[in-house]
This record gives structure tokens, sequence and C-alpha cells, in this order.
């Protein structure tokens, strides 16, 4: 059997993946890899012999899938927000855009038809290239980047009526202002039915499938939605990737919207890779080498007058001089969708061979250098304009996101799973006044608990997109509760690749899972087995009449050495700096005898041995409290001590609530 096009695949891959290796060397951006790689596995080197139309379909599902992402990530709320910028700064763009292309040409002695369709060409900015650089970069929540994704939205939306207007152009269209007029209405259609199926349809949909728990059906129904929508609007005249972007922005309005990010990603990096493999494939080298001055030359003129036109659009439409900057270097380059586009004209003999090469070889051009136009641009116009051109912007413009977005939580705790002991974890935690955030897969759980005003977050802890909208990567303590063990496993992998400062904290059922838990990077291990053993062991010793003070005495010294017997010596890296001594939090209880006294004090009637490290008064926190300082009720003091050292003078005050204290916890005395 022959599988030439697996062959050719598999090559083409090879390819980009050594070519991208070395490119990382050099800190050269992942599209130019492929681009490259295209190129070489191209008819001017090795010549492969691969349909192009194969990679054509398998292109175009990376450029649906993109907007897909692109648009469970966004909202109909935040394009909303960024309506001026999509229909003023992107209308603007484009005609201004096709308006002056048009005078060049026109000029220059094209008939009015081409002059016309040269406008089309140079209008339009590569979707695929500015929004996946951006999402590498982080920027697609800074104002020039949403900026960018409202312009970009709008020549979206755009190239359907150009595509339309190419047989007018040939006088191949007998009625083109009803034709507009029923785009028009479909259009409308299409928003109508957005904003019903992200109310309506979708949101009880994805509660059915969720509440399976089986990833792979979510997976499927995601996908169902995305390529629905996207054929719908394909069989409506309109573009897939324009029904894709649709879809996402449906799926962005459920509580689903980060578990069906993570888990379309994947995909997503996959097929969008294929579009700047085939970008690479059309580039002709001797065409290019013959006509190497013009093609140059072009590609400067299209550069700057891009970057030109879209700075005047953003800075009429609102942003401020230095982020319009910005944005017209971003959109600077010539689009996918442009070449799609000179496709059509090839077809109805709008545009002759000549030009479609020359076309094409400038539009790969001002792709090529994108990415690092995109990655450098921001940095070198701070160097060179005053800030206040940038950090003074209109508050629509503002990069903050609805109320459940995380994004400024900092030093939080997070729970990964919503059972009993999570449960108890955020009763405690609203107690403590903690900033938490919970995630949780059950779907009629985290419905319900959202009801209730929980901080709560539908999705899989073994997904990095869901870890990253909780704030992880930003999170003082992580605290993972979950039952499955390779799902806890996994989380805990990954809330550790995503933070080296946070304080792990694993409840696991079993004591010979301690050992590999600690090695994926947990900071403590609580093992049910070995809790349940102590309650037992405490209930014992209380039916036997032993005092309860020494009852909790001996269980917190099970605690405190039992756990240490279970780890390996090779681990013992992971116990604190000191592990004589255990930086403690007590609070101060009502009617203590330490009330009104200052630490000075205290120290000098041998209470506090050791230092106080800090008070925690209300909201404010005092570091190195100086001896002077009285305490006062309910004031939070952090001691480095010994626990049965801490304990002991604990006893003098209230000796019914005095128990050992243990490292992170809190106590009263």
């Amino acid at each position: 059997m022959h599988f030439p096009v697996l062959i050719d695949l598999l090559i083409i891959f090879s390819l980009a993946l050594l070519v991208n290796i070395i490119f990382q060397r050099f800190n050269v951006p992942s599209i130019l890899g492929f681009i490259v790689a295209g190129i070489l596995a191209g008819p001017h080197v090795f010549g492969l012999e691969t349909n192009p139309n194969d990679l054509e379909l398998l292109s175009e599902i990376g450029i649906m899938l993109l907007l897909f992402t692109i648009g469970i990530e966004f909202s109909l709320k935040d394009l909303m927000q960024i309506r001026k910028t999509v229909f003023l700064g992107g209308g603007l763009q484009v005609l201004i855009t096709v308006a002056t292309t048009f005078i060049l040409t026109f000029w220059a002695g094209y008939a009015w038809q081409l002059s016309v369709f040269f406008g089309f060409l140079v209008a339009l900015s590569s979707t695929a290239i500015v929004l996946k650089v951006l999402q590498e970069q982080s920027l697609m929540a800074q104002p020039y980047g949403r900026g960018s994704l409202g312009v970009l939205i709008f020549q979206d939306i755009i190239v359907v009526p150009m595509i339309m207007l190419v047989p007018f152009l040939t006088g191949g269209m007998e009625h083109p202002g009803n034709e507009l007029l029923w785009m028009l209405l479909k259009v409308a259609g299409l928003i109508l039915f957005t904003i019903l199926g992200s109310r309506y349809i979708v949101p009880p949909l994805l509660h059915i499938v969720a509440r399976t728990q089986k990833q792979d059906f979510f997976i499927l129904t995601i996908l169902i939605i995305g390529f629905g929508v996207a054929i719908l609007t394909a069989i409506l005249g309109l573009s897939l990737a324009l029904g894709a972007f649709l879809a996402g922005l449906i799926i962005s309005e459920t509580d689903y919207n980060h578990e069906a990010f993570g888990n379309i990603v994947p995909f997503r990096d996959i097929f969008t890779s294929f579009f700047f493999v085939l970008i690479g494939m059309f580039l002709n080298l001797d065409f290019i080498a013959t006509n190497a001055w013009i093609i140059l030359l072009l590609t400067v003129i299209v550069l700057i007058l891009k970057t030109a036109i879209v700075t005047f659009s953003a800075y009429f439409s609102g942003y401020r001089a230095g982020v319009a900057l910005t944005m017209g270097v971003a959109l600077s380059q010539v689009g996918e969708f442009s070449i799609l586009l000179a496709q059509t004209g090839r077809q109805y003999d709008l545009l002759p061979i000549y030009y479609h090469q020359m076309f094409l070889s400038v539009a790969l051009m001002t792709m090529v250098v994108a990415p690092f136009l995109i990655k450098s641009g921001p940095g070198w116009l701070l160097s060179i304009l005053p800030s206040r051109l940038y950090h003074k912007r209109l508050k629509a413009h503002s990069d903050e996101r609805s109320v459940e977005n995380y994004s400024k939580l900092e030093n939080h705790l997070v729970i990964i799973g919503m059972g009993q002991n999570g449960h108890n974890i955020s009763h405690a935690a609203e107690y403590a006044k903690i900033a938490h955030v919970i995630i949780d897969n059950d779907a009629d759980l985290v419905q319900k608990e959202k009801q209730n005003g929980e901080p709560i977050i539908f999705g899989n802890a073994e997904n990095i997109a869901v870890l990253k909208e909780a704030g992880v990567e930003r999170a003082g303590t992580v605290v993972i509760t979950i039952h499955s063990a390779s799902s806890t496993y996994t989380a805990l992998r990954n809330a550790r690749r995503l933070s080296e400062n946070a304080y792990i904290i694993v409840r696991t059922r079993h004591v010979e899972e301690l050992e590999h838990l600690y090695k994926a990077g947990a900071n403590d291990v609580i093992p049910g087995e070995f809790e349940t053993a102590v309650e037992i062991f405490t209930q014992v010793l209380k039916h036997n009449l032993v005092p309860e003070e020494e009852v909790r005495q001996m269980a917190a010294h099970m605690r405190e050495n039992g756990y240490g017997i279970f780890r390996h010596r090779e681990y013992e890296t992971t116990e604190p700096f000191l592990p004589q001594f255990s930086i403690s939090a007590v609070r101060v209880a009502h009617a203590s005898e330490v009330i009104n006294k200052s630490i000075g004090e205290l120290r000098q009637n041998d209470v506090f041995a050791e230092p106080v490290l800090a008070i925690q008064r209300g909201e404010d926190v005092v570091t190195n409290p100086s001896d002077n300082i009285q305490l006062l009720e309910n004031d939070i003091l952090v001691v480095m001590a010994k626990p049965e050292q801490l304990a002991c003078k604990t006893c003098v005050f209230e000796p019914e609530d005095t128990t050992i204290i243990t490292p992170g916890r809190q106590n009263e005395f």
C-alpha cells in the first residue's frame, strides 16, 4: 500500500521540527520555522509532490480553530467593549487602505477594476500570524492586542463582500445591490443566533455533557459546535473562519469556556502549522530572485503604508498615539485572506498571472517579517516614545475583563477539588478573608456553588488552561484534594510547572503515594490513611479517659513526626531550611491576658523566647515589630518557634484552647 500524502506530511513535520529547534536557539518565532519548512519542502528545493489542496484544507481547519479559540477567549461582552474599534477603527482602516491603493495604482496606469482589487488585497492583515504571536507573547489582554483583534475582526467580516464583489468587478454580477443587502441580512441573522445560542442553547447542552465527566464527550461536543456553526456560515455564503469565531463567542459566555479552550488548543496548534507550511510552499524562489528589487521596494511601501493607515484609524477611534502606532506595526503585513482573495481573482481572470506572483511574493515577504515586528515593536516604540502616549488611554479600552476573571489575584489560594475537604478549606479561607479560587469538574456542583457566590471555575485541573485561569502561576498556596491518583499527580506536575514558588499541599489516600508526590513537587502531602489512623487513636485515648489536652498533644506529635517518617531521605530537601523551628501563626483570643501588653513585656516574662516576625492587624501587616507594640484582640502573630515551645507558652493563658502549633496553621492563644 502507498501513502504518499502521509509520507510527505512526515517529511514536512520533520523538517519543521528540525528548523524550529535550530531557530529556537536564536529566538526566532516558530511561525517562520514552518514557513521555511514549506520552502524546503516546496518545488524549488526538495520538490515534494504533495497536492496543495490537501494542505490547503488542513490549513483552513487551522484558521477555523484559531478563530474558534480567539472567540472562546474573548466573549460578547468584550466584543461590545471594543465595538468602536471593530466598526470605526476597522472600517476606517479598510476604507482608507482601499482608497489610497486605488489612487496610487490607478495613477500608475492600471485599470480601475484592478486598482480596486489591489486595494482589497492590501487592506487585509494576517489574522493567523498576528493572533498567534500575540497569544505566544501573552499580549491579547493588552490594549493594543485587543485593538488589533478588533480591526482583524472587521477585516474577516469585510472579506466576504470583497469576494462577492469580484464578479462585479469583472462584470459577472447582475444585481450587486440586492446581493449585498441579502448578505447584510444574513450577518444580522447570525449575530442574533449567536446571542440566543449563548444564552439558551449551548449552556444547557454543555451542562448535560459535562455532568457525564467524560472528557472525550466534552471535546466532541465542543468540536461539533465549532464546526457546525462554521459550516452554517459557509452554507449562507459567509466565511468558515467567521462562523468559527461566532461559535467561540457562544461558548465564551458559558461556565465551560476555560475547559473548552484548553482542550482545543492542541488541535489548533497542529492544524494552524499547515497554513504556514503552505505559505512557504507557494513561495517561488526563482521569481523572487528575478524581481528581488521591485519585490523589496513594494514590501517596504506596503509595510509603511499600512502602518500609517492603521495608526491613524486606531488614533481616530480613541487609542493613544503610542498604542495606535504599535497596532499599526502589528497589522502592517498582508494576510492569508488576501491570498485566498487573490486566488478568487485568478479564477475570474481579474488578476493576471504575473501580478498574482508579484503580489504573492510581496505578501509572503511581509508575513516573514511580521513576527519580528510584532514581537519587537512594543519594545523599541516604548524606547523612543514618551510613556504618557502609552499609559493614558480611554476607559473603553481598559484591559479589565468581567468580574469573574482572576487575573489580578496574587498570592491567593487555589483549591483543586470541591469535595468535603475542599469545601471546608473554602469556608476557612472565607473566614480568614483569604482570596481563593476553586476548580472542580462536577458541573452540577459548580453551578450550585456559583449561585451561592463561591469563586469557582468548571474544569479539569489536569488542563493547564484551567489552572492558568485560576491564576496558579501567581498563587501563594495550592491545595489539591481530588480523589483520582493519576489526576492528582498530573495536576500537581502542571501546577508546579506553572509556579516554582507556590506552596503546594496534596491530600492523598495512600501512604505509598507520598514519595511520588514529593518528587513531583509537593511541599506537603497529607495521607488519608494516616489521618484516619490518628483519628482512631485519639478516640481510643479518649475512651480510656486520657485528658483532652494530652490527647491533642499526642495527636499533634504523631502528625509532626509521622509524616516525616514517610519521607524518603532523598526528598528531605523539601523540609524548611531550619527544620528544628516552625514559623507559626497565632491569634490573640478574646479576653486573653496578653491583650494590651507589649512584646517586650511578654519577652521579659518569658512568654516569647523566640522572635515575633510580623503582626497582622486587620488589613495592615507590621513586619519586624518593635518591643513597644502592644497586642490587641484578634491580632495575628507570626512567630518563629518550636511548636511544642509555643504550645507550652500558650498553656499559661488558655489551656482549654491550646493546641500544638504546626507549620502553616493558625491557632488561638
